[in-house]
């Protein structure tokens, strides 16, 4: 097959690095592939670790109508069976440019619980009309959608996200992964990874590294990522403001991510809403517990008092007392940390994902097919 997978960006995040595992894993199983990003970051993920001429820059330039018929262009003079917009807005111009070009078979990707509104519910209720089907990595995702752009639960689809355990490996002991971060070697260590959107709840973080901190003073929490604005001042002088602002450490977006895991005990998620979780797929992979707020779709990942715990939704009380419990109990770290692994391993696999999503394009590339025939036929 001939596929395109479109994204907005190279930035470093979660839904980004998923497509470049995705490009890889197709492509190793004999697909044509190219990974289409319309805009640039400051900080953007290196597309030489794909196959050469895989990522391909087409610039948007601000002007979205514009856009939609260049790329739709594109498709057509490329003879792509397949486009896969894949997150919110790379959904809506591989939609419609895709239906343009006549491509047989095009997929819209969601990766969190709907929460579009305004226009761009609009646009998203546009293309469900023109798209073969959603592609989302979460079972808690579907309701949503049903509810959001009105689709069909039978052309929700529903991928898991992948990860390569050897990618988050680290050559440093956790005490040397700390030393390098300017941390005490032996200090309890909790991180939170991920971009600062008010999706995440940074500062229920923050309200949770407030009340871990009251138990166990020399406890050390990292905040990974960057926002788009005054997202990093506001959380620090809310630290400064609860007791926290010489135990919260504000690293930013980082490229070294293996190496603060290895730094970590435990890694936190305070998030309102979620698909499956990236930066608890990292954590679980190199065998660390996760406590997390008991998101939709939560479930999915981990049960709790296995891999990790689960509180209640805004709730730093029980964030903290988990926090706890496992800063406290190093074989209980363990314990939970190895069967996060384990989940990994059965159920998030790279090939998994690969699999999954090339038996999904071929399954209604055939039927496509057929249509056709039919209508040739009749």
């Amino acid at each position: 097959m001939r596929i395109a997978i479109v994204i907005d960006s190279l930035i470093r995040g979660g839904a980004e690095r998923q497509a470049f595992y995705a490009t890889g894993e197709l492509m190793r199983l004999g697909h044509e592939v190219e990974l289409l990003y319309y805009n640039r970051a400051d900080s953007e993920y290196d597309p030489s670790l794909l196959a050469p001429a895989s990522a391909v820059h087409l610039d948007k330039a601000g002007k979205p109508l514009r856009f939609v018929i260049k790329l739709s262009a594109y498709f057509r003079r490329r003879r792509f069976d397949v486009v896969h917009g894949w997150m919110s807005m790379s959904g809506v111009y591989a939609g419609l440019a895709g239906r343009l070009a006549g491509v047989p078979v095009v997929f819209a990707g969601y990766r969190c619980e709907y929460d579009g509104k305004g226009l761009f519910r609009v646009c998203h209720k546009v293309v469900n009309h023109v798209v073969t089907g959603w592609i989302v990595n979460s079972k808690a995702t579907v309701p949503s959608m049903v509810r959001g752009v009105g689709a069909r639960p039978e052309n929700i689809f529903v991928v898991y996200n992948g990860i390569d355990p050897s990618a988050f490996t680290s050559s440093y002991s956790p005490s040397e992964a700390r030393v390098r971060l300017g941390l005490p070697p032996d200090c309890p260590t909790v991180a939170i990874v991920g971009r600062l959107r008010a999706q995440k709840n940074h500062p229920l973080f923050i309200e949770t590294a407030a009340r871990v901190h009251r138990r166990l003073p020399e406890a050390r929490f990292l905040v990974v990522g960057d926002g788009d604005g005054n997202e990093q001042r506001d959380l620090a002088v809310m630290a400064d403001r609860l007791g926290v602002g010489q135990r919260v450490v504000f690293l930013g977006s980082r490229s070294d991510i293996p190496d603060i895991l290895a730094a970590t005990d435990v890694m936190a998620l305070t998030s309102n809403y979620e698909g499956v979780a990236n930066s608890l797929l990292e954590a679980m992979c190199v065998g660390l517990p996760v406590v997390s707020t008991a998101y939709a779709g939560v479930d999915e990942l981990i049960t709790h008092g296995r891999e990790g715990f689960v509180a209640p939704m805004n709730d730093p009380e029980g964030l903290a007392a988990h926090l706890c419990r496992l800063l406290e109990d190093p074989a209980l770290r363990r314990e939970m940390g190895s069967r996060g692994h384990e989940t990994i391993r059965q159920r998030f696999s790279m090939s998994a994902m690969g699999r999954n999503l090339a038996s999904l394009y071929q399954n209604c590339l055939d039927k496509s097919r057929r249509k056709v025939v039919q209508t040739d036929g009749a």
